[in-house]
């Protein structure tokens, strides 16, 4: 019975150092607050995209071209397509440490991510972006760019 008990009290004590080195994700999920498309880059040129922008402006991108969307909140259900078609991407979480946002290392809130998706452009499109709020309201937000 003592062995039992003593071996109970040690597995909490390396449950409790595991979660201390752990960040602060146990607080209440962000809602998703918001999603846009924010950079634009090819072999033509790199393009920051203004909010609320809907087509790119300064050159026509084409070949190997990446696009970059924040998402501020936690959704639970990224989409992403070019002209309906539908794509994969890459993720990097992105936490706040303080009063300053950067790539989580362990450190800080969960507060959002980054994606990037490899397009080969032959001709513009019309990117689309959507994820749903992990959390209620549970709200879809969608983020639309023509890419010339």
């Amino acid at each position: 019975m003592k062995k039992t008990i003593a071996l109970s009290l040690s597995l909490l004590g390396c449950v409790g150092l595991w979660l201390a080195a752990a960040p602060a994700w146990s607080a209440a999920a962000p809602a998703l607050s918001e999603v846009r498309v924010f950079k634009v880059e090819s072999a033509n040129c790199t393009e920051a995209i203004p909010e609320r922008s809907t087509v790119t402006q300064m050159c026509a991108h084409r070949g190997p071209t990446q696009v970059y969307v924040m998402e501020v909140g936690l959704g639970n259900n990224p989409h992403a397509s070019l002209d309906g078609a539908e794509l994969s991407g890459t993720r990097t979480a992105v936490c706040q440490v303080g009063t300053i946002s950067e790539a989580c290392n362990g450190a800080g809130v969960l507060m959002g991510y980054i994606y990037r998706f490899d397009l080969n452009l032959q001709a513009g499109g019309t990117f689309q972006f959507s994820n749903s709020s992990i959390n209620p309201p549970q709200n879809t937000l969608v983020a639309r760019l023509s890419i010339r």
